[in-house]
């Protein structure tokens, strides 16, 4: 048998270490659809996993598109956020208000949180730990994506807003509506992002606002290390 040279020892040693964390995506942001009307950005990559995504965002847009060619007099404002550009996870908000014909205006409040190795929206109801998941049956795997809601993400959401959020009207809504939360890691805010998704209208605009459960609850709690990870190093 023939002795290992030192090249060939560390051929094997990169060959036995696990495989480096990806750097962080590029973004290319596209012209704004209309005034007012910010347009989702895209990645810059050639991968599957990032046509995947930016054909979702694509997607995105038809319903300002939509809106601004069949309602004359509708109105989209919409501003867009990259709170999350990791090696990871990418997330997107998208916030403001539309009007396509109803008698009121509509808020717009979109969280899109997407996993960079496949391309795929994360399932919220799977990246959970497990005591914040919700329970099994006909709503979990509805509420994985777009929408999340547990009695655990709930009273972990109450804690943070009574002192996040002052207004007592809001406090009350928060106690008595059956919650159901928008998520998105933000690495700005060096937390994840809980927002209320289901209050009613005449409370939305102003009990809408995020609370953020900082990266040291977030560990204790035991989310998943990579997003931790994300939310610790990667920003726009």
């Amino acid at each position: 048998m023939k002795p290992l040279t030192a090249a060939s020892l560390f051929a094997l040693a990169l060959a036995a270490a696990p495989a480096a964390v990806g750097a962080p995506v590029r973004l290319r942001h596209p012209p704004d659809l209309a005034e007012d009307v910010a347009a989702y950005p895209r990645l810059v990559g050639g991968s599957a996993a990032v046509a995947k995504i930016n054909r979702a965002l694509d997607a995105a847009r038809r319903g300002a598109r939509q809106c601004l060619r069949d309602a004359p007099d509708g109105e989209w404002l919409q501003g867009v956020d990259t709170p999350l550009l990791g090696a990871h996870f990418v997330a997107f908000m998208a916030h403001g208000s539309f009007s396509c014909g109803g008698a009121h205006p509509d808020f717009i409040a979109a969280a899109m949180v997407f996993d960079l190795a496949t391309g795929a929206r994360v399932d919220w109801n799977a990246l959970l730990p497990a005591r914040l998941r919700a329970a099994p049956g006909p709503g979990a795997a509805t509420l994985g994506r777009d929408r999340i809601a547990s009695p655990g993400l709930t009273a972990l959401f109450r804690d943070q807003a009574a002192s996040d959020i002052a207004d007592a009207d809001c406090q009350e809504a928060f106690a008595h509506e059956p919650l159901t939360f928008l998520a998105w890691p933000d690495s700005k805010a060096r937390g994840l992002a809980l927002a209320a998704a289901n209050l009613p209208h005449a409370v939305a605009g102003v009990c809408g606002e995020a609370v953020i459960v900082p990266v040291a609850a977030l560990k204790s709690l035991g989310f998943d290390a990579a997003l931790v990870r994300d939310i610790e190093t990667g920003g726009p």
